[in-house]
């Protein structure tokens, strides 16, 4: 059982080590099919260029990436970032991919953002969070919708993808 650092109804969050088999995370971050609206996937991940990407966020004071991990069985589904953290201003972005087979469309990512929300507002002080939704990529905008995010604005062909560049909605969730 990987350690627990926040729990949820059906998953939990914990933090990834160096010293894990990152076979499966290399092979969901290869994969253009899970990687189509990410910044990932541009280069090739092998699980040794992955242990230093961990260990960056282990050492971080600015971000934190944690695992997303079934509670029945344990099983790596995904993965969830609070990056660019400001502490000054108080705000950071959020990421989340969950990208094991069967697991997608389930709410597991709504449960994960959810829980990170809580931890970032209340453990962390920060009083706002903040997403990019690549246009098309309707599971994450669901997902962030469903845990309270809210449309800010727009960034006109921000990413480009299959031979075109998208626009990027900003959504934005405040500590209540």
């Amino acid at each position: 059982m990987n350690s627990i650092f926040l729990e949820g109804k059906s998953i939990y969050l914990g933090p990834l080590s160096r010293e894990g088999n990152l076979d499966k995370y290399a092979s969901w971050i290869n994969s253009q099919k899970n990687t189509v609206f990410m910044e990932s996937g541009k280069f090739p991940s092998t699980p040794e260029g992955l242990k230093d990407y961990i260990s960056s966020y282990n050492s971080s004071k600015t971000g934190m990436l944690l695992g997303i991990f079934l509670k029945k069985g344990s099983k790596h589904i995904g993965n969830i970032t609070i990056n660019s953290i400001d502490w000054r201003s108080r705000h950071a972005k959020v990421g989340v991919i969950v990208a094991e087979e069967g697991s997608q469309g389930k709410g597991y990512a709504t449960e994960a953002i959810n829980l990170v929300a809580g931890h970032a507002f209340n453990k962390l002080n920060l009083r706002k969070l903040y997403a990019g939704v690549i246009e098309g990529n309707e599971a994450s905008r669901r997902a962030f919708e469903k845990a309270g995010f809210e449309p800010e604005g727009k960034f006109k062909e921000y990413f480009y993808a299959n031979g075109k560049y998208l626009d990027c909605d900003i959504m934005g969730l405040l500590k209540k």
